[in-house]
């Protein structure tokens, strides 16, 4: 059997005034930094700002432009805490440089025309900490038709909507739950068709064929980096776990659903 998919993926003048305050001086460099920042981002096309994932591409791959992109000072809400960050503050709180995939979690095949949305105003990056139980959202919100980071907000990951399926997902990923009683048996794995046509190929994989592939493409053990569009997360009975690379749009999802009382693994799409 060939897998399809190595998945997941993979851009000065003297002092006049010897008497003026240092704080002065560091605001006014600060406010020059921000100037030329944001001259240096304004050379991006517009159409960077139509989808949230075109931006999101150049937001963490271009330094200058991210600094242009945060409110500052950025507001960090930890419960009923809410604490304000400096442009030196972010430098540790930056999570968005050596991601190499992202996640998005939803319950209905619609909803991910979301990520096509060009009316979408507002979308939240969560960090995950699977084994932590706990999770750091990053909001970016569009203003004045371009896309901020404004707020970053820490949650209790059981306490969030789709927190019961995460719980599960954390036992699956680490593999401490029999394979055998979460998943289907045989599992549907639906693959392109090796032509140039549309059409799909449907395959079956035994319990070896499984820990091949996951071998080939593992599943993230301790973190998930989630997009939220804006999807529903009413559902306690389904969820679609898609992984995808931005740049590349190469994915896998892995659909999973409720009976009984237990989650389980019922097919893979690559």
């Amino acid at each position: 059997m060939v897998f399809v998919g190595i998945l997941l993926w993979a851009c000065s003048e003297s002092d006049k005034h010897p008497t003026t305050p240092i704080m002065e001086e560091t605001d006014s460099l600060e406010q020059t930094t921000d100037t030329l920042n944001l001259l240096e981002e304004e050379i991006l096309p517009e159409s960077v700002d139509e989808l949230f994932d075109d931006f999101f591409f150049n937001f963490t791959s271009d330094r200058k432009m991210q600094n242009a992109r945060i409110v500052f000072p950025l507001k960090l809400h930890n419960g009923n805490e809410v604490i304000t960050l400096s442009r030196d503050d972010w430098n540790r709180y930056n999570r968005f440089t050596t991601q190499e995939y992202y996640t998005v979690i939803y319950e209905r095949e619609q909803e991910m025309e979301l990520q096509k949305d060009t009316s979408v105003n507002a979308v939240s990056i969560e960090w995950i900490y699977l084994k932590d139980d706990y999770i750091e959202k990053f909001k970016f919100r569009r203003i004045e038709g371009k896309w901020m980071l404004t707020d970053i907000e820490n949650e209790i990951m059981t306490q969030t909507p789709n927190g019961n399926f995460l719980s599960f997902y954390t036992q699956f990923a680490n593999d401490s739950l029999d394979f055998h009683k979460v998943a289907n048996q045989p599992l549907k794995f639906i693959t392109p068709s090796e032509d140039e046509s549309d059409e799909i190929t449907e395959e079956y994989l035994s319990f070896s064929e499984w820990l091949e592939l996951k071998e080939e493409l593992p599943l993230p053990k301790d973190i998930l980096v989630n997009i939220d569009y804006g999807q529903s997360a009413i559902s306690q009975n389904r969820k679609v776990l898609l992984m995808e690379e931005l740049c590349s749009g190469i994915y896998i999802k892995f659909k999973f659903d409720k009976k009984g009382g237990q989650w389980r693994l019922i097919e893979i799409e690559n």
